[in-house]
């Protein structure tokens, strides 16, 4: 494979965040559950939610989110995506908000790897942001790996047409992450990075 370009989602694989967000979850929805929590990621966040909010409580929701995100919460992504910038072009695709993205990566100095991240305030579809990639950065999905953590983030990518690793150290578990087709499911960076190795050289 011809591989050129990687798409990450960012929370749950960069991002060690799920305990934010589900914390958050908790206290703007009391009652919500770890399974709905598990059910609300597995299809596209925005068109099938398990969780609902009102646009003023999603506003809120980013702003605290934001305000808690941390460097410590990306430091076992850096060095990878260091390494994986030496050698591929790099891109975000989140369904979370910019303003938080966009400021840990400034903080901990790797902004600058990436060509484009893009959140909810782009297009809350994840395919319309792939199309955009194609638009704007003339990203082939032939050459394109995706690296995610959900059910729904792997229906999204296969929709478009990328590869797909999916990693369990996010927010899915390998049991509900292997209910969908995907390249491969790996448990830590060290494997994302060989099963990219091993994709590139196909």
């Amino acid at each position: 494979m011809a591989l050129k370009n990687i798409v990450f989602d960012f929370d749950g694989v960069i991002a060690d965040s799920a305990d934010i967000i589900f914390a958050l979850f908790r206290e703007i929805h009391p009652a919500t559950t770890h399974r709905d929590f598990m059910a609300h990621h597995d299809g596209n966040v925005y068109e099938e939610p398990v969780v609902k909010f009102s646009p003023e409580v999603a506003e809120q929701f980013y702003a605290d989110y934001s305000n808690r995100l941390s460097v410590s919460h990306i430091s076992e992504a850096i060095d990878p995506i260091k390494r994986l910038a030496s050698i591929y072009r790099l891109f975000i695709v989140s369904s979370n908000t910019e303003p938080g993205v966009h400021a840990v990566l400034t903080e901990a100095g790797i902004k600058h790897l990436f060509l484009a991240a893009y959140g909810y305030e782009t297009h809350k579809s994840k395919n319309i942001k792939f199309e955009m990639l194609r638009d704007n950065f003339q990203v082939k999905f032939d050459e394109t790996v995706f690296i995610t953590d959900t059910v729904g983030d792997i229906k999204e990518g296969n929709k478009v047409g990328v590869k797909v690793i999916a990693e369990t150290f996010g927010f899915h578990p390998r049991e509900r992450l292997e209910q969908e087709e995907s390249y491969a499911v790996v448990d830590s960076w060290d494997e994302i990075e060989e099963k990219i190795r091993n994709l590139a050289a196909e």
